[in-house]
């Protein structure tokens, strides 16, 4: 692996949304996201990873 390769502190991703803890669903997701909201999800780790 080059020195480029290498992860450091930078390559961490900064949370952007609050997560409130829900113990009965997995993950804190609903069982069934309507289409708005997961498109809203969607669009937001895209424009995270991008």
């Amino acid at each position: 692996m080059s020195e480029n390769n290498e992860p450091t502190l930078d390559d961490v991703m900064i949370p952007t949304e609050e997560a409130h803890p829900d113990h009965k669903e997995h993950a804190k997701t609903p069982k069934h996201l309507d289409d708005s909201d997961l498109d809203a999800r969607t669009e937001h780790e895209r424009n995270e990873v991008n």
